[in-house]
């Protein structure tokens, strides 16, 4: 009997950067289609729902959050390969204008040189410019989605992706260098993209999970208010950030207010169904499976998700065993050198 595993990835890359690079990752899948079978979310749901198991070990390929440079550079190389894969795109990313960008297939017939291929931003750079601008080019269009569904199955990943605040413990202060690209999100004050507010110097962070897996605390206005009215200099002392915090404890009780766990779960309800029905119409197939945003989840979470999606998926590192909570199987993720990669495949293919 094989073993059976999920990888997954984000962004595919021209070089080596922030990413994984093209030339590494066509490597990797040359590796994959030569020493394991390539399989589907759907032949994972049907060894864990039926006696059925694959007699060699067989992997998973999927991408998260749906940028296009999966089109571009890794959709090809599937392709050539014989590959088949997954991709969970963030359906408020997805960009509605009728575009369609050039391929590495277009570079290999002659038709584009690299230099027209499009140079991706790192993942910070594309969801902020999104949360920022409401539109990032980093992302998929419709039509580049549904292009590549003869390799890509195309299932769930929310519709928010953005963390959010979920505890009152300070574990800092934003300065200018810190912080997450989803604090423009967290600091808001809706649950949609309408009430987006700017960090500013001084203002608390907490900790932060996926805006389904918690329940959500709004930074406070009078709070916001109390830290807009410091003198600009006061930023300037070696010690602000203990001294503001000694003068929030001092003057509030509470610094978050949160959403009650009813609305909470209404919220998630709205936005896992809401994604669902944008992803079964663009692309005209059923939805089955999600993979949880940053793999955060908890028991309310998978709740819901078990009356929606068949599968979910989070990011804890371990094979397909029979027996698993369908709505908790695990992935991991490739980091961007080869040899973690190798290291990974090989830990996972003899692992019992």
């Amino acid at each position: 009997m094989g073993n059976v595993f999920i990888i997954f990835y984000h962004k595919i890359i021209p070089r080596w950067g922030h990413s994984k690079a093209v030339s590494t990752f066509l490597f990797e899948m040359k590796i994959l289609k030569n020493y394991f079978r390539v399989i589907t979310l759907d032949d994972v749901y049907e060894y864990l729902t039926t006696d059925k198991w694959p007699d060699k070990n067989s992997v998973v390929i999927t991408f998260d959050d749906g940028y296009v440079d999966n089109y571009i550079y890794a959709y090809p190389i599937l392709k050539k390969l014989g590959l088949k894969a997954t991709i969970f795109p963030i359906t408020s990313r997805i960009i509605r204008e009728e575009i369609v960008r050039p391929t590495l297939e277009d570079y290999w017939s002659g038709k584009v040189s690299k230099k027209e291929l499009y140079r991706p931003k790192t993942m910070a750079e594309a969801n902020y410019q999104f949360l920022k601008e409401g539109k990032s080019e980093d992302f998929l269009s419709v039509e580049e989605l549904n292009k590549m569904k003869d390799v890509f199955s195309v299932e769930g990943h929310g519709r928010v992706h953005a963390k959010v605040f979920y505890s009152e413990e300070i574990t800092d202060f934003y300065d200018g260098k810190n912080g997450h690209w989803s604090n423009i999100y967290a600091y808001g004050e809706s649950d949609d993209f309408s009430g987006l507010e700017e960090p500013q110097i001084g203002y608390p962070l907490f900790p932060d999970r996926n805006n389904l897996s918690v329940r959500r605390g709004f930074l406070k206005k009078e709070v916001k208010d109390f830290i807009k009215s410091i003198d600009r200099n006061f930023f300037n002392k070696k010690d602000w950030k203990k001294e503001l915090k000694r003068e929030l404890e001092k003057n509030f009780s509470s610094l978050l207010e949160f959403e009650t766990e009813q609305k909470r779960k209404e919220r998630v309800k709205r936005e896992l169904e809401q994604a669902k029905k944008e992803l079964e119409e663009i692309t005209g197939n059923s939805v089955r499976h999600i993979s949880y945003p940053f793999g955060h989840y908890d028991d309310v979470l998978v709740d819901i998700t078990s009356g929606i999606y068949d599968s979910a998926y989070t990011i804890e590192k371990d094979i397909i065993r029979k027996g698993q909570n369908m709505w908790r199987l695990p992935r991991i993720e490739i980091a961007k050198d080869f040899s973690a990669f190798i290291t990974k495949i090989i830990k996972f293919s003899l692992k019992r």
